[in-house]
């Protein structure tokens, strides 16, 4: 399968309405604006092509069973391009992968590698670690945990890392304090949607 081609439009963009959330046919056409039997003709081929998988309600819509549809893998499209190199790979994705991506993802790639690196370091000690986040724009690493002795660790960490990396101790009583658009390096909980409507950060 030609990868680029077959992901154009509409079908790119039903994939990014699904990630978010699972969707029936009308709710897609309707964030589209188009018909419920156009997507639905893009669905067959999206799930011909094993980029989605439907599941049957016990809803009704439109008096039928209410049918949503999502991701059935989470994947990379990797395109690579340099002098001596070049490749296209389509990657599933593990929680490995994952991690390693939303930190390539922010602005300042200068911050990857000792992020990356500060990260590493931060799970030895999950346990003791309800959430690690960190702002795309200007880096800013927020983890939240009530561990002081975890907290001097990694503040002697950094300081030996070779990078300024700003960062911060939180409980999470003081989630709605956080603003600014962080990213999710690690959340069991699902704490980030607590995040949503916060001002200034307590240091």
């Amino acid at each position: 399968m030609d990868f680029d081609l077959f992901l154009t439009y509409p079908r790119w963009e039903i994939l990014q309405i699904i990630a978010k959330k699972p969707s029936s046919p009308a709710e897609i056409a309707a964030k589209l604006n188009t018909t419920v039997s156009y997507v639905s003709q893009q669905l067959k081929l999206l799930d011909a092509a094993g980029f989605v998988t439907k599941k049957k309600t016990g809803a009704t819509e439109k008096g039928k069973p209410r049918t949503l549809f999502s991701l059935s893998n989470e994947l990379l499209y990797l395109i690579v391009l340099t002098s001596k190199f070049s490749e296209k790979k389509l990657i599933h994705l593990t929680d490995y992968h994952k991690t390693i991506i939303k930190i390539w993802l922010l602005s300042d790639s200068s911050f990857h590698y000792y992020i990356e690196k500060l990260f590493w370091k931060l799970e030895e000690n999950l346990d003791e670690i309800e959430a690690i986040f960190v702002e795309k724009i200007n880096p800013h690493v927020i983890v939240v945990s009530e561990s002081k002795k975890l907290k001097s660790k990694i503040e002697l960490f950094i300081k030996n890392i070779g990078k300024k990396i700003d960062f911060s101790f939180i409980s999470k009583n003081q989630l709605r304090k956080i603003s600014g658009e962080v990213i999710a390096l690690y959340d069991p909980s699902n704490l980030i949607e607590k995040l949503k409507g916060g001002n200034d950060r307590d240091e």
